[in-house]
């Protein structure tokens, strides 16, 4: 094929005509060629709402390319973007561990239908192939956390996955390997309602802040109900995370933040009351939103005489840590039912108004500017704009 020194025009990637070549330059160029043509190929497939509709047939090619030897083919590249491709084409009920969309309208028929098709075809293929890419669990570190996480978004319950998580959380070759394997394992075995006691596989007590994180999110996520004030508490500090790479760390495109919120949801589900939940959002996003003010980069843009500063994080993920634990504290209070307690209070005057632990989370997000753009999807949007124009 000999075209591998040819990437160079990786970047000039506009239309499908230039695929093959990408696909070329993936398997014979080198490492570093290889991930940026996956990177540019995955960014043209994936579109604002949806994917390109000539996703469909690359699958098999790019597994294919994924299971060749002896080439210094960026596996772990290849493998996130087959999970943004997934990502991409679900409907709005996301599995666990991925980060929320933000709120927009359906789009048109054929753009569903084409996400439809796509997802239909390539959780065919995933699984019929299924021997050839979940090996890969086996292989080197990053390679071998990708295929975790791919194997974790099709949210099959077939007894193949439990093995291979259990192989992967039990005797992956890092502790990063089998952390990630333990984290979708305790999804699995939530999914298909299996007792599953974590405690087994976490290992002794560690410094790192990630791997403590992810320890309490297992608990969080299988315990059968609300776990204790220590776990709660760094499920707190796991939200104060910064980003991390999404090649080291795939889940929500590596926030650690949003699993954590996502954690803290499911275990304030299960019997916690509201000014409960209300009370370990406002320490939660107190926390989040300071650690990110001291961390965060701007970005400045001079438009004439003034200046715009825009944070980082957001303009490359459009979310940042204090908006995923934001949207996790609105789907908690306002999604999440309490027998005989509701969001929304009747006063005297007939009239309907917040109940006051709450108001005063969502005020934290409104005097810090914390975006909220799925406020209308959980049913927040009427009352955020009343206590806008109340502290406003």
């Amino acid at each position: 094929m000999g075209m591998a020194n040819g990437a160079g025009s990786v970047y000039a990637f506009g239309s499908e005509d230039n695929v093959p070549e990408l696909l070329c330059v993936m398997e014979n160029g080198s490492m570093e060629q290889s991930a940026e043509a996956a990177q540019a190929l995955f960014e043209e497939l994936c579109l604002e709402n949806g994917v390109h509709a000539e996703a469909c047939a690359l699958i098999e090619p790019l597994l294919d390319i994924l299971t060749v030897r002896y080439k210094s083919v960026a596996k772990a590249s290849i493998l996130n973007g087959i999970a943004q491709v997934l990502r991409s084409v679900m409907d709005s009920h996301l599995p666990f561990g991925v980060t929320p969309y933000r709120y927009r309208h359906a789009g048109d028929c054929e753009s569903r239908e084409i996400d439809y098709q796509v997802k239909q075809y390539w959780i065919q293929v995933l699984r019929q192939r299924y021997a050839d890419w979940t090996s890969l669990v086996k292989e080197d570190e990053m390679a071998a956390v990708q295929a975790v996480y791919v194997l974790h978004l099709l949210q099959w319950t077939d007894e193949a996955v439990e093995n291979t998580l259990q192989e992967a959380a039990l005797h992956g070759s890092t502790a990063r390997v089998r952390l990630n394997g333990l984290l979708a394992l305790a999804d699995y075995r939530r999914r298909i309602g299996k007792p599953f006691n974590p405690s087994i596989a976490f290992g002794q007590h560690q410094d790192d802040e990630l791997h403590e994180a992810i320890r309490t999110v297992c608990i969080a996520v299988t315990a059968p109900e609300s776990i204790g004030h220590l776990e709660m508490s760094r499920l707190i500090s796991g939200c104060t995370l910064p980003r991390l790479d999404r090649i080291q760390f795939p889940w929500a495109d590596g926030a650690i933040a949003a699993v954590c919120a996502q954690a803290a949801c499911l275990s304030l589900s299960a019997g916690a009351t509201l000014d409960e939940r209300a009370a370990f959002w406002k320490e939660a996003l107190e926390k989040t939103i300071s650690a990110h003010q001291r961390r965060s980069r701007q970005v400045v843009w001079e438009i004439g005489e003034s200046t715009v500063q825009w944070d980082e994080e957001w303009l490359q993920w459009n979310w940042n840590s204090p908006m995923l634990v934001a949207d996790g504290m609105l789907y908690s209070l306002f999604q999440t039912s309490e027998q005989g307690t509701s969001i929304m209070q009747k006063q005297e005057d007939g009239t309907m108004s917040i109940h006051p632990a709450a108001a005063r989370v969502i005020k934290i997000c409104l005097q810090n500017q914390v975006e909220m753009p799925n406020a209308e999807r959980y049913g927040a949007g009427m009352t955020i704009r009343s206590l806008y124009r109340f502290i406003t």
